[in-house]
């Protein structure tokens, strides 16, 4: 083999290595972005510039320290600030995870090829004919082990990651960042340590190796302890992503649990006071009667008043076609009445249709506790909850809207955050929970039904007006 032939085939390794690099890259985002948000054409495209990046900065003809990590780096920034800025932090941290794991190959490979070499190079006759050709020889072949050794070590790592997080879930910034603090560092002591590896001085080269033999066996521990405490990252980040899937189902599941019990409480109340009008009903027929045959209708008059107000009383103000909405948003209009909240209600549950009274109790219940709390910040001539619930289509609409203070608590991860009051004292202060990992528990629970339904949920918090729009479809026309 000649120096020419060696020098192609030495091109050919090092692009051979950023292709196996920016393929990964795409396998990984595939891993945790979730394909309605980037689907398969995306990630094509984005790994494309990564490798063409990569190509870029090869084919220039000098060093250029972390050029290709921070423009891959500022490009994810700028394509996903404007296309959805919603996964930027995921996208960062995808992107410190892929290049921590090709550090770690680094940092192995470079420790186990070397040792490698020196043996192969040891049994090499540079006296003999052709000497040249077969030390060509011997590091291409050295140069095809380690690319099929960084494509062994990519797919192992794929398919750890894969096992470990069996479930694509949204990642807040804070969740981002202490992973991605993780990755960096990890990161920065492999990129350290294969710098310092190889050191080119004035009339030779210092190899760190040579000098320091243990270190063969010290730096691939270093770094097999590098990716398997990423790994651990990882999978306790998916083990906390998980306990707060199965809370907000706990807390779902309870919710489903108050809604029976205070329909099981508000049917036996009002059957309560139908047996007790039942009970007094004969002996005040014979009252009326009594007022009938004297001819004193005046008092017969009043009499019925004071018994229609009775009858009035063991009524639901609001008729839905549906137990399950009569018992929550009757509660809410009573609560409201009590609070000096005006509250306007055109609500029919859906007929024939594939929609849960259940789930539709659980939203409306999250909605108007949601909505409750907020006009209790308000001034009381201001306070007003509207709420309809109509069948569009395929599709059933529910809407609210209240007047807030103009104050939104949010979490991390964006969502709506509850701001609960402890007492009649604390009435006028921004008193919280204690469990402060509950607060907006609520509105998670409102879009993981809406998903269930294949639906969504639209807010707008403009104009000191907090609306919440929820879509629920027919299941038993949903289109697969």
């Amino acid at each position: 083999m000649s120096e020419e032939q060696f020098y192609i085939i030495e091109q050919s390794y090092a692009i051979a290595i950023i292709l196996v690099r920016g393929f990964f890259f795409g396998a990984f985002v595939n891993l945790f972005i979730d394909k309605e948000v980037l689907d398969s054409g995306k990630t094509a495209f984005l790994t494309t510039i990564i490798i063409l990046e990569g190509l870029f900065f090869y084919m220039i003809p000098y060093e250029t320290k972390f050029g290709y990590f921070l423009v891959c780096l500022l490009t994810i920034i700028v394509i996903f600030y404007f296309y959805n800025s919603k996964v930027l932090a995921h996208m960062i941290f995808v992107f410190f995870l892929w290049q921590n794991i090709f550090y770690i190959w680094h940092l192995i490979n470079f420790t186990i090829f070397d040792f490698i070499t020196d043996k192969a190079l040891e049994v090499l006759d540079y006296s003999g004919e052709g000497a040249m050709g077969k030390l060509f020889f011997i590091l291409f072949l050295l140069m095809i082990a380690q690319v099929l050794f960084l494509l062994f070590f990519f797919t192992f790592s794929y398919f750890i990651i894969r096992r470990i997080c069996k479930k694509q879930y949204d990642m807040s910034l804070a969740e981002a960042v202490y992973l991605s603090i993780y990755s960096t560092v990890s990161y920065l002591i492999a990129y350290s340590i294969v710098q310092i590896m190889v050191v080119p001085l004035e009339k030779e080269v210092f190899v760190l190796l040579d000098e320091k033999k243990d270190l063969r066996f010290i730096l691939p521990l270093i770094a097999i302890l590098i990716f398997i405490g990423e790994m651990t990252a990882v999978a306790t980040w998916q083990r906390y992503r998980r306990l707060k899937e199965e809370d907000l189902i706990l807390q779902e599941q309870l919710q489903e649990q108050a809604y029976i019990r205070k329909k099981i409480e508000y049917t036996e109340k009002y059957h309560d006071k139908i047996r007790a009008l039942r009970h007094d009903m004969a002996g005040k027929l014979m009252v009326l009667k009594s007022f009938l045959e004297n001819h004193r209708y005046e008092e017969a008059s009043d009499y019925l008043s004071e018994m229609n107000v009775e009858l009035s009383e063991g009524a639901f103000l609001y008729a839905t076609g549906n137990p399950v909405s009569d018992v929550v948003i009757n509660e809410a209009a009573a609560l409201s009445q009590k609070r000096g909240c005006r509250f306007e209600c055109d609500f029919s549950f859906p007929k024939d249709k594939e929609i849960s009274a259940m789930d539709v109790g659980i939203i409306l219940s999250n909605l108007l506790d949601n909505a409750l709390e907020a006009v209790s910040y308000v001034p009381e001539d201001k306070r007003y909850i509207e709420l309809s619930g109509e069948m569009k289509n395929n599709f059933f609409l529910i809407r609210i809207v209240n007047p807030y203070d103009g104050v939104v608590e949010k979490g991390d991860d964006d969502s709506f955050k509850s701001r609960k009051v402890f007492s009649e004292e604390s009435k006028n202060q921004r008193s919280y929970k204690s469990d402060t990992s509950l607060h907006g528990i609520g509105l998670k629970s409102v879009m993981n039904l809406a998903d269930k339904y294949l639906g969504a949920v639209y807010i707008s918090t403009a104009d000191n007006l907090f609306e919440v729009k929820v879509m629920l479809q027919d299941s038993k026309n949903h289109q697969f």
